[in-house]
């Protein structure tokens, strides 16, 4: 636990230092950069560990083929705010998907003919789908509400996961899936979802001191947080749900005592929408 502590202080330190880099950077038009780059790293890192839990199933992905779509969608909300052309980009979105899938096609016809072409073209869709299309979702929520409202999104799945591991730890009896996840309980899923309650309320105090405009208040940055890191807890099983399969305890190595970039980007990835979608109507 002290080891976990202490890289996780050292991660929250240098994430914040990145988050100021492009608030400083918000008013020109380099916003958004940092957190794109940084997008563009965690997919790379966990498209490769995807591809590992997809190998101990016995399919193969796409390396290079697959990580450049992945990255392709994953980044497509940085790379459209500099896109001109109006209604021709409208569907910009859905033409890169398709082209995804042909680039999948190709590469499933060029190195492996018919052989398994549907379990691996499904599971490169997959790769493409649960971190190029999550991780737009994700740097969409700063490019459309500013870095104020991704460090909120941030910070509540995270506070959840924090709040849940430390109650569950502390008072945890009552397992949620154990066959899924065995660490987790009722009492932790409670004490995360709390926790993430009160960092978020904590944060919007702060915010309506130095933010003008800030039009999120205190009852709808608690209810953010609750339905949210609910569903960060939801995403986390289902990342669990993989590793099961591929009878893997952790998704890599590259964090440490966390596991692998899929360990700690599980909540995020697939809360994200939910995030998107709630934030669009308090903002409205």
């Amino acid at each position: 636990m002290l080891k976990r502590t202490i890289v996780g202080s050292v991660l929250i330190v240098l994430i914040g230092c990145l988050f100021g880099l492009d608030w400083w950077m918000e008013s020109s038009d380099l916003g958004g950069i940092p957190l794109a780059v940084l997008v563009m790293l965690l997919i790379s890192a966990g498209y490769l560990e995807l591809s590992r839990l997809s190998a101990g199933v016995g399919v193969s992905i796409s390396r290079l083929g697959g990580m450049i779509c992945a990255l392709a969608v994953g980044t497509l909300p940085f790379w459209r705010q500099f896109l001109t052309g109006g209604e021709h980009f409208a569907s910009l979105t859905q033409v890169v998907l398709a082209v995804v899938l042909l680039v999948l096609f190709a590469d499933q016809i060029i190195h492996h003919g018919t052989d398994g072409a549907i379990r691996r073209i499904g599971a490169g869709l997959l790769a493409v789908c649960y971190l190029g299309v999550c991780g737009a979702v994700i740097l969409d929520i700063r490019m459309q509400f500013g870095v104020h409202a991704f460090v909120l999104f941030l910070l509540v799945v995270k506070a959840t996961d924090i709040g849940a591991y430390f109650t569950g730890s502390a008072i945890g009896r009552h397992k949620m899936t154990p066959r899924i996840s065995p660490g987790k309980s009722w009492e932790g899923l409670i004490g995360g979802l709390i926790f993430a309650a009160v960092v978020a309320i904590g944060f919007v105090a702060v915010m309506e001191q130095w933010v003008s405009g800030w039009r999120i208040g205190f009852v709808a940055a608690a209810c953010f947080a609750v339905v949210v890191g609910l569903f960060g807890q939801v995403a986390d099983l289902c990342e669990s749900t993989l590793k099961r399969d591929a009878g893997l305890k952790d998704a890599g190595t590259s964090a440490g005592p966390f596991g692998g970039v899929l360990d700690m980007l599980d909540s995020p990835l697939l809360s994200a929408p939910v995030a998107y979608i709630i934030l669009a109507i308090l903002q409205h």
